[in-house]
This record gives C-alpha cells, structure tokens and sequence, in this order.
C-alpha cells in the first residue's frame, strides 16, 4: 500500500438532507479532495461509510472494522440551527492506521465527533501536524437521537506545542476569538477563518489579516476544510505562513463558486503565480 503524504484521520459523516435522504459529509471529503487535486497522495482512515460518487481511485481510504458512520441532521429553526446526532461512532487510534501510511509527510486531524485523542498527535513525530479541532467543540447525550451542544475545547499546552497549525472558523468558537488567542500563546500558527471576511493568521501569537480572495459564493460547506488542507500543504511547500495562508484563501474561495466537492479547484485552475 502506497504511503500517502497527506494522511486525514477523521470521520467521513451521512448528513440527512429535509427530504429525509442522506449524502455523504464530512471534513474527510474536502481535505482529501483538495489533496488531491493539489497533486499529493492522500488517504484517509474512518469508520465505515459511503463515499461521494465520482471519488477518485487515487484517494486510499482505510476503514475501521466494526466501525459504523456517524450520521448528523440540521434543523433550521426560528432559533437558528439546531444540530442532530442520530448514530456516532468511536475513537481512531493508532492501529487503525496502515503501518505504510505512519510515515505520511502531513498529518490532518480531523475529527467531527472528538475522535481523534491527544496521544495520536504524538504518533507521527517527523510530519508536518495540523488540526481543524471543530469536532472537538461537541458534546451529546448518550440517548441518541440527541442535539449537539456547543463545548469550548480545552487541549493541553503541550499539545497545542506539537500542532504545526490549528484552523477553525470564528463560528466553531461562536465568536470567541479570546479562545482562539488562548490557543495562539501555545501553538505556533492559528489560523481563524471569517468567511468573505477573510481571516487571523496567528503566527507566534501575532495576528495578522489575511484577506479573502474574490469569489462569487454558491455553496460555503466544506471551505474551512479547504482552506485547512491548502494551508498545511503550501506551508509544506514554502514553510511561509503568510505565503500560506493567502494561498489557502484563494483555493477556498475557489471552492465556494460551485456547488459541492466538486468546485475544489486543481493548482493549475488557481492560476500560475501560486505555484510552488
């Protein structure tokens, strides 16, 4: 089995759709997806699920024996969203991942439902370790179905020192963004990300603006993971974070002008002058 060189450990999701049916989802989808369409080997370990139709052969999948697929429905309330969990699923540990795949280059943790524990991030010590901790911010009763409630994540200093970069949006810390400063004083770059409105690159607890490239918005899912695979595969490149964050920005901003996975661009759509 070939390695990989950006290997997502994280679950791949069934959504339930207001009709009742039910598409595949999930951080898996669009980190891979952007891997893969930025010329790396990406692979991907998850509880069982359905993949989208159309996903390339080139993206090696491993899933957990016994493992079933979380499942998750949004309902659109008076209130706002309201998220629920209809069937979840366990932690990914080390011996879910292939022996071929633990010497991956990046390494994206990725969970949806905190499947993913501190000891994995001290499992690959020579790659390039980033997060998108998204999962990591909910909590559920153990009486499914249940609604998803908002948990403000608190990871030890010692993890937040092995992350090579931390990337969520200003909605995961429901506008916290002293959470995410919290973060930065531990972790090298954190990168919070504000939709049209660009995003904070972090980068030694320093802020920066990076602003977000021109696009015409059909469909926002899946571009903080976008923005996230792009960001470490380009810091993998140059080692510039700024570098790397604008870059990210234009290849999530890329995502959103169509609908579904499909929109990620290639690195010859982005255009030449970001090439590495």
């Amino acid at each position: 089995m070939m390695t990989p060189d950006y290997l997502l450990l994280g679950h791949f999701t069934r959504d339930v759709l207001p009709d009742g049916s039910r598409i595949p989802g999930g951080t898996a989808i669009y980190a891979a997806l952007t891997a893969h369409r930025l010329g790396r080997r990406a692979g991907v370990v998850s509880a069982r699920a359905t993949l989208p139709d159309g996903w390339p052969t080139a993206i090696g999948v491993t899933f957990i024996n016994g493992m079933e697929t979380p499942i998750f429905e949004n309902r659109y309330t008076p209130d706002g969203r309201v998220q629920i969990l209809h069937a979840s699923s366990g932690a990914i540990t080390l011996d879910h991942v292939p022996l071929a795949w633990r010497d991956a280059r990046i390494v994206h943790l990725g969970p949806i439902l905190a499947e993913t524990p501190e000891e994995l991030a001290y499992a690959f010590p020579h790659a390039l370790l980033g997060m998108t901790p998204q999962g990591m911010m909910r909590s559920w009763s153990a009486q499914l179905p249940a609604a998803i409630q908002y948990l403000p994540w608190k990871p030890s200093a010692r993890l937040l020192a092995r992350m090579d970069a931390l990337v969520m949006s200003i909605e995961d810390v429901r506008g916290d963004e002293a959470l995410a400063r919290s973060y930065a004083q531990h972790c090298r770059l954190v990168a919070l990300t504000r939709g049209a409105a660009g995003a904070t690159l972090f980068v030694q607890g320093q802020p920066h603006h990076i602003a977000a490239c021109p696009a015409a918005e059909r469909d926002p899912t899946g571009a903080g993971d976008v923005f996230a695979a792009a960001l470490l595969i380009r810091l993998d490149e140059t080692g510039d974070p700024l570098e790397a964050a604008h870059f990210a920005a234009c290849v999530a901003a890329r995502s959103v002008e169509g609908l579904g996975p499909g929109s990620i661009p290639t690195r010859e759509e982005i255009g030449r002058s970001i090439e590495p």
